[in-house]
């Protein structure tokens, strides 16, 4: 130990070096402290009577600020320890399991003696918080060494709150600077009073004097300021609404309400101007006037990472997503509320690692390797399978809920997951590949093993097992050359299989035939230089046609002999196909967000414009929500629920009203109309029309732009922009604002001639509802101003996810 007149006389690098457990409050005490110690100057005539000239404390050490990068993080700490002249340690019941700090306190000890250490008590008590180090003096008497407890000057900064522990801090920074100069507390805290008391009177005199001076510039000052916050806050008020507008542009309408909601009311912790682009987002992103005539995004799922595959129940009702963070993610598909997570093994997962079985549980492959099954209500485990061996490669459940099949290498095994038992399992020489499916009736389970062959020039053989499901008895098998399976569906005795084989640099996909009961291959349909994803079948009476799917191609193929009865282009990769029950209507979902009718009585290929509103760029996943879709975009961390949303004052309406009738004047006065108003942009315009009275002109642009004059004395009121096509009046509402629009689109628009909203398919307005029409129904929707919207927004937004859409 250095002896004290070293200590006294040496120059320290550090005035104090801190020591503390990296832990939230001790960190946020140890934090602070810094800040005030370094920032504190000792009153003037102290400073004058210990001929201090600089700054009080010069420098103190804190181990995550000052810590170099090394290698050996030891050797710093105690190179700080050794320029360090006090030591003080942040005290709470966490400390003691801190070997670093007990060894940074004992070091310390070692180097200056216990009276250098000063305590700052965070929490808890004395007894359990100070280091014993501090806490005890070893002594020798009569030839031993005897403990004896000590107090050790200490600061207590304990609160409730972080506030309140700051205060303290400010408060008790006294009693660890006292006694660095060798001051007593007590004066030093009535000095720091009279100066405080001094420098009151002297701002007092000064204020007193310069205030009315003062006034008068603040005056013009505060005008200056509020003009540039006001602007400013407008300026905001705009950002947010522009944002909300890109949000539903990339499908995320929670956030979009969120940013129009705050728009018009408070954005971090600053009120919000009213402005009208504002009102016309939050419109728009609730849906207020929505009558169900598209899917639109509704809400989203987030995942951890990217999402990558997704599983339905049985009755659509819920949905799980496996994600790059491997992790599952169980939800609701109409409140999109998560039930639960599970970690997953995710260098071997994939899109048959998981399944529903029938309605209401899960199964997946877990981090173990073995199989959990869970309440797909609640997200509660009922059983864990454990595997035997090898982990198992795949799961399947059926439709019914009853039963579930599952495989290692070169068994499989039928579960009755109902009563929660191994119906049975079979045994191969070859490994089972990871697909397997069930007949509709979930009769029958059809398996395909394959012998490994590394010869890519050698062509592949599968063998195809088919199951008896209640029993667990392999009935039928027959060999294929192919070497992947895309889909299997069944028809009565018949299974329609889906293959691909590849030989070298050739690929081809088959449809094979296969009556499984007798055992027998009806047809082979072959495609060279193809690769099949999808099938499917028609359902409706009277026909029998099955439709396979290639990257961009869906053939209908007749079931009887596999000849092909319509081949239809898609313009972008085919993501899904679903068939219609009613109607041999096939739905193609696209990559590209494109949605695709096949109608096989006209045989035609319809891209049903306006009906889907998927706005994104590229999708990667779809599949069926209870009510609606659930889409994957691609490369991104969440799930979009679309559904064919309506307003929540909507009623259904007995009635026809004709499309609204185009109102523009006639070529021949529309010539002499831009003449007397002055019109600009002459060669753009497009529609010229007037209202009931004609109070006001309204012309539009080819550039979707739209100018508003006043008939008596041709004024232009207002130029609004982003219009599709206006050419009808539709009246007025109870707040006195103009409807305008086509058979498509109208707008909302305010008495100062602002857009303020958008209506779809708008048919009418009556004093406080309108009238829409959906998929040749007609519906009245009320009538939302501002204060209504706001209304709506704010109990979505209180929502984490919309829980009654």
């Amino acid at each position: 130990m250095e002896n004290n007149e070293n200590q006294e006389n040496r120059e320290y690098k550090y005035d104090a070096f801190i020591s503390y457990r990296h832990c939230e409050l001790d960190k946020y005490v140890a934090e602070n402290l810094h800040k005030i110690l370094e920032s504190y100057e000792l009153p003037r005539n102290i400073k004058k009577k210990l001929n201090i000239k600089s700054r009080t404390i010069k420098r103190v050490f804190r181990d995550q600020e000052e810590l170099p990068l090394t290698s050996n993080l030891e050797d710093p700490i105690i190179s700080a320890l050794e320029d360090s002249k006090y030591l003080i340690v942040i005290c709470s019941p966490r400390l003691k399991d801190s070997l670093w700090c007990k060894k940074e306190i004992e070091t310390f000890k070692k180097l200056r003696g216990r009276k250098n250490i000063f305590c700052v008590l965070v929490e808890g008590e004395p007894a359990d918080s100070f280091p014993e180090e501090v806490t005890y003096e070893e002594v020798v008497e009569d030839g031993k060494v005897k403990r004896i407890p000590v107090e050790p000057l200490a600061a207590d900064v304990r609160g409730i709150t972080r506030s309140e522990v700051l205060k303290k801090i400010k408060e008790e920074k006294l009693r660890l600077v006292a006694p660095m100069y060798n001051l007593d507390y007590d004066d030093l805290k009535q000095r720091h009073k009279l100066r405080r008391q001094k420098k009151i009177l002297t701002t007092a005199i000064i204020v007193a004097a310069s205030c009315f001076l003062f006034a008068v510039y603040s005056l013009g000052m505060v005008i200056k300021i509020n003009t540039q916050q006001n602007i400013l806050a407008e300026h905001q008020a705009l950002s947010l609404a522009s944002k909300a507008e890109d949000y539903l542009k990339k499908d995320s309408r929670y956030e979009a309400i969120k940013s129009a909601y705050q728009a018009l009311t408070e954005f971090e912790m600053v009120s919000m101007p009213y402005t009208p682009e504002a009102e016309y987002s939050l419109v728009e992103s609730m849906g207020l006037y929505d009558a169900g005539a598209s899917y639109k995004a509704v809400s989203e799922v987030k995942t951890e990472g990217v999402a990558d595959y997704i599983k339905t129940s049985a009755d659509n009702k819920f949905a799980a997503v496996y994600d790059e963070s491997e992790q599952i993610t169980l939800f609701s598909t109409k409140t999109l509320k998560v039930i639960s997570n599970y970690r997953v093994k995710g260098s071997s997962f994939s899109e048959t690692s998981f399944a529903f079985i029938g309605e209401n549980m899960l199964s997946f492959i877990n981090e173990k390797g073995n199989i959990s099954i869970v309440n797909a209500e609640n997200g509660s485990e009922i059983t864990e399978i454990e595997k035997e061996k090898d982990s198992f490669i795949l799961v399947k459940g059926d439709f019914t809920g009853e039963y579930l099949v599952y495989a290692d290498r070169n068994k499989l095994y039928v579960y009755n997951a109902k009563e929660n038992r191994k119906i049975g399992e079979i045994s191969s020489q070859d490994t089972f590949l990871n697909k397997i499916y069930f007949s509709e009736d979930s009769n029958y389970i059809f398996a395909a093993t394959e012998k490994k062959n590394y010869d890519a020039n050698v062509e592949d053989y599968i063998t195809m097992h088919v199951i008896d499901t209640k029993e667990a008895k392999e009935i039928n098998n027959t060999t294929i050359n192919a070497g992947y399976i895309s889909g299997i569906l069944t028809k009565g005795n018949n299974a329609y299989m889906l293959l691909n084989r590849t030989i070298g640099v050739n690929y081809n996909m088959l449809v094979v035939s296969y009556d499984f009961i007798n055992g027998n291959i009806n047809w082979t349909k072959t495609f060279e230089n193809n690769w099949g994803k999808l099938i499917t079948r028609s359902y409706p009476e009277g026909t029998n046609n099955i439709a396979v799917a290639n990257h961009q191609t869906l053939s209908v193929l007749n079931a009887e002999d596999g000849e092909i009865v319509e081949a239809f282009n898609a313009n972008s990769e085919i993501l899904n196909v679903y068939p219609y029950v009613n109607t041999e209507t096939y739905l193609l979902f696209l990559k590209d967000g494109s949605v695709n009718f096949i109608n096989m009585e006209n045989r035609k290929n319809i891209e049903y414009a306006g009906k889907f509103e998927f706005n994104l760029d590229e999708y990667a996943k779809v599949t069926r929500a209870e009510s609606g879709f659930l889409l994957i975009p691609k490369n991104e961390n969440r799930v979009i629920l679309y559904l064919e949303k309506t307003s929540e004052d909507i009623k259904e309406e007995d009635i026809q009203i004709d499309y609204p009738s185009n109102d523009s004047v006639y070529t021949s006065e529309k010539e002499k109309i831009i003449e007397e108003y002055n019109v600009k942009n002459k060669s753009l315009v497009e529609n010229i029309f007037y209202d009931t009275d004609k109070e006001l002109l309204f012309v539009t642009y080819t550039n979707n732009d739209m100018a508003i004059y006043r008939v008596n004395d041709k004024t232009l009121l207002k130029t609004l922009s982003n219009v599709i096509k206006a050419n009808h009046y539709f009246g007025k509402d109870k707040y006195n604002r103009i409807y305008i629009g086509e058979t498509s689109n109208a707008y909302i628009i305010d008495e100062n001639y602002n857009k303020v909203g958008h209506i779809k398919n708008l048919r009418e307005v009556d004093n406080d509802r309108v009238i829409v029409s959906s998929n040749s129904k007609f519906y009245s929707i009320k009538i939302y101003n501002l204060n209504d919207a706001l209304e709506e927004a704010d109990e979505y937004l209180d929502l984490d996810f919309m829980e009654d859409i």
